[in-house]
């Protein structure tokens, strides 16, 4: 009667221990998917298609295009939320926001529990160098490691969009399976570029550096509105020459780019010597 009682209670404890861990287990890895070039571009649709071969893919983006926004909130004006459903049946959600903004209120009023994986993308031109620094793109996976999650940025040379998207989103899926696989570090966040495809393919992945330069040649033309008033017009041209084994190298030479970023840009040697000066 006693050994009944003990073999009961052993099975018991075993469901108890294993029940969660099976549950844990089973649970879909949840991606949530934005971009800067806004809710119907067909570089989401493209890499949302892809990315449902590694989990449940939930898409939260902004309303219209975002370019440029770099980190920018929204805090004065209202934000508006559309519920619509994309070519292919994907469903998604709009909201007239900068991917900043679309993110923190995705992570904080709609998706719940919080994703194990954001993407941003597929942007339609590079994000290279300093140029991550004005990127919409780059601001909504950074927004989602600054949130804990790891992230992704990825973006497409102009010169393959929108011909290229299909084949650059199955070669994100390829890096996001690897973070799936590893995790990443609390703060930090990969910044992916793909080149328009070569005519023999990829030559494969490249962890990079971020070069020390902006990612094009980045100019303002001026000229004259039929108003008479003066007015500068963005122009922007991918391809400079960069160090090898930067971002702006890799792509240049046929390389998918990943180039790990961090979060915060506080200098601890630069704060160490600074220290002597207010003695």
């Amino acid at each position: 009667m006693k050994r009944s009682a003990f073999l009961f209670l052993c099975v018991i404890f075993a469901a108890c221990v294993l029940a969660p861990a099976r549950a844990q287990q089973a649970a879909p890895y949840r991606i949530l998917l934005t971009n800067d070039d806004g809710v119907r571009a067909p570089g989401l649709a493209a890499l949302a298609q892809a990315l449902k071969a590694l989990g449940d893919v939930i898409i939260v983006a902004p309303s219209d295009v975002q370019n440029g926004k770099s980190h920018a909130v929204v805090t004065i004006e209202p934000v508006f939320r559309e519920d619509l459903t994309l070519p292919g049946g994907l469903t998604a959600i709009g909201l007239s926001a900068t991917p900043a903004t679309t993110m923190f209120i995705a992570l904080g009023n709609i998706v719940n529990p919080k994703p194990d994986l954001v993407v941003s993308g597929i942007n339609n031109a590079y994000n290279l160098g300093y140029s991550v620094y004005r990127s919409g793109t780059v601001a909504g996976a950074r927004e989602g490691a600054m949130h804990g999650i790891p992230a992704i940025a990825v973006s497409l040379a102009a010169a393959g969009a929108p011909r290229d998207f299909a084949s650059a989103a199955q070669q994100l899926l390829a890096v996001a399976r690897r973070v799936k696989e590893h995790r990443l570090p609390a703060n930090t966040f990969l910044n992916v570029n793909i080149p328009a495809t070569p005519a023999g393919g990829y030559k494969g992945y490249q962890v990079t550096s971020q070069a020390m330069m902006l990612g094009g040649n980045e100019t303002f033309a001026e000229m004259k509105h039929p108003s008479g008033r003066t007015l500068y017009w963005s122009v922007y041209r991918e391809g400079v020459n960069a160090p090898q084994g930067t971002d702006v190298w890799a792509v240049e030479n046929g390389y998918v780019s990943i180039t790990p970023m961090h979060v915060g840009e506080y200098d601890e040697k630069l704060a160490e010597s600074m220290r002597g000066w207010f003695k």
